[in-house]
């Protein structure tokens, strides 16, 4: 009968010992990058989890709870963070805060939190590689011990990052000039970067008037448009207006994919084919 205290006191203490350090990061997209460059030292959890809109959305008493246990919280600078944030580091303040926009130039934002810049970060690759080493320094800081993992990782995300750009290089470089149109505009990095042109259906966060919706129409016949792009987060009732008055057809496109590789390659695929 003693013996069973004894071995429940072991298995905690073994528990303990074998917990992995708990890194909470904003959005899905931000899962590969961490996964990268921790490997599986860290267990990761998101914060919007899939279908929410990261302009809207509240935290769980449940998250806020393990935000206590968190050592790192990678931010992206989402909308809800904004009034978030000072939540967060009240129930941890020991929790260290990396923003994932950290000494980049941001684009402005094109809704009604424009004045904090797109967050959009990663659907540029050569972005991503930018972050990916404030993340490795951070790490590295947090546990010096594992330094030399971190460092192994980040050198193999850097190559699949590398290795990602000259592919999207490769498929978009006949597209350069081109538009395509979007509702929610959260491509602007992925435009920059390899000399599209995104023309979004939602402006500052609100709906076209009627006045902006023929506009939007007249644009979208010069540049030959056919496919409208929308995400599951958002409504797609003025896209489906606006495809019907063009003769063109919805795709969803979901920006906030786990799989950002995937993503980002998936959508170049299908700029070249509404190109050719």
């Amino acid at each position: 009968m003693h013996f069973l205290p004894i071995l429940l006191l072991f298995f905690s203490a073994q528990a303990l010992a074998t917990e992995k350090p708990l890194v909470f990061v904003s959005v899905l997209p931000q899962l590969a990058i961490i996964k990268g460059v921790a490997g599986d030292f860290v267990q990761i959890e998101t914060m919007v989890g899939k279908g929410f809109n990261p302009a809207t959305y509240q935290p769980s008493p449940k998250q806020i709870a393990r935000l206590s246990e968190a050592a790192l919280y990678v931010r992206a600078g989402m909308p809800f963070e904004q009034s978030w944030l000072p939540r967060f580091t009240s129930v941890n303040p020991s929790m260290r805060v990396l923003d994932m926009r950290k000494g980049l130039d941001l684009l402005p934002a094109h809704d009604h939190h424009g004045h904090h810049g797109d967050p959009h970060v990663w659907t540029d690759p050569l972005l991503v590689k930018h972050h990916a080493r404030h993340l490795k320094d951070a790490l590295s800081e947090l546990y010096p011990a594992e330094k030399l993992r971190f460092e192994k990782n980040y050198r193999q995300l850097i190559t699949r990052l590398d290795e990602l750009n000259r592919e999207l290089e490769a498929v978009l470089a006949p597209l350069k000039g081109h538009s395509f149109l979007v509702y929610h505009p959260a491509w602007s990095y992925f435009a920059q970067r390899y000399g599209l042109h995104q023309i979004a259906v939602e402006q500052d966060g609100k709906e076209p008037n009627p006045r902006t919706l023929a506009q939007l129409i007249e644009s979208a016949r010069k540049a030959k448009i056919h496919t409208i792009l929308v995400q599951p987060q958002h409504s797609s009732a003025t896209a489906k207006v606006l495809a019907n008055a063009i003769g063109a057809q919805l795709l969803e496109m979901d920006p906030l994919d786990p799989d950002f590789f995937s993503a980002l390659r998936k959508l170049a695929a299908v700029l070249a084919r509404q190109a050719s």
